[in-house]
């Protein structure tokens, strides 16, 4: 599957077994936590729960070693995380205890199987209404599972959770990997026309988001290069800040100046011509690293990109100062 990355990202390993590393945990025929919480749907069928004995519960991120004896000595392997690994997966044999006291304090890197059984009841009851605000890590790791489908299960559900979950929960932490995960996972589907589900991606100042414009040959608008100038070396903010409706009117103009010559911004970049870097595109440690590790270009560090806004940025300053002047004369 993650040959389709193609041109945008470049996988860190090659692996033609992924797919088997990552498809969907058991799921359970077991209705009790949809009769005692009444979890609706979507998010029923997007949990993933088991029946299995709790002695295979597995750590996301962990790795055991395996040694055997052969006839020339003893051989050491390294065995990724199983099934059983998923963070978010739902063991009905643990136990859970009611209670109206939410947990508050940060929980890194969630696990079900890790709670305590008051905050799996608690997790378990905001799973009723996943738009009611709560303890982020709750989030987190309903999150988990939902990257787990965006790869190898319900693609167009887990999205439209995804969403969901933004709409609601906007902490930048949460924000930064949902954004990621939704445009990686995107790629590697082939579903560009996540665009138009979720437009709002491409206004998010990151790498993945910037080489997703390039794919699909978009533009830059003035608000774009507005909120991207101090990271291309644009300083002399005076008049965005003391005339921003004139210097965002100016900057636009530029743009559709070079536009109407060279056709849109983006499409004067090839992705092939930027360096890259690996980073972890997922934030569900049982994922391997094989699908986690993905190399990104690194857009914003790139100087023919940095120093093409930068222009225009300065430009259209100097455009708005000899507009005020011819203000100040008349």
């Amino acid at each position: 599957m993650f040959n389709l990355l193609g041109s945008l990202f470049k996988k860190t390993n090659n692996n033609p077994n992924i797919d088997n590393k990552i498809i969907s945990v058991s799921r359970s025929t077991n209705n009790n936590i949809r009769d005692s919480l009444r979890i609706p749907e979507p998010t029923l069928s997007l949990l993933w729960i088991t029946d299995e004995d709790t002695s295979k519960i597995e750590i996301a991120g962990s790795m055991s070693i395996t040694i055997t004896l052969t006839e020339n000595g003893p051989e050491l392997k390294e065995n990724e995380n199983g099934f059983y690994a998923e963070p978010s997966l739902i063991w009905t044999k643990l136990p859970i205890k009611p209670n109206n006291d939410l947990y508050k304090d940060p929980m890194y890197y969630p696990s079900y199987s890790k709670f305590y059984p008051e905050t799996r009841y608690q997790y378990l009851n905001w799973l009723r209404d996943v738009t009611q605000e709560t303890n982020l890590s709750y989030v987190f790791l309903y999150f988990y599972g939902l990257e787990r489908h965006l790869l190898v299960g319900d693609y167009d559900k887990a999205v439209d959770e995804i969403i969901r979950l933004l709409q609601y929960h906007s902490k930048a932490s949460f924000r930064s990997y949902a954004i990621r995960s939704l445009i990686i996972a995107s790629i590697a589907r082939k579903r560009v026309d996540i665009i138009k589900r979720a437009p709002f991606i491409l206004e998010e100042e990151i790498d993945e988001a910037l080489a997703l414009r390039i794919l699909e040959g978009t533009t830059l608008s003035a608000d774009d290069m507005i909120n991207i100038a101090s990271v291309v070396g644009f300083t002399n903010k005076r008049y965005i800040k003391l005339h921003p409706d004139l210097f965002r009117s100016k900057l636009q103009e530029l743009i559709n100046d070079f536009e109407a010559q060279y056709g849109k911004i983006m499409t004067v970049f090839n992705l092939k011509d930027f360096k890259y870097r690996p980073t972890n595109a997922f934030a569900n440690l049982s994922l391997p690293d094989t699908v986690r590790n993905v190399k990104v270009p690194q857009i914003l560090e790139n100087t023919k990109f940095k120093n093409g806004v930068k222009e225009m940025l300065t430009t259209a300053h100097q455009k708005v100062k000899e507009e005020l002047i011819m203000q100040r004369t008349h």
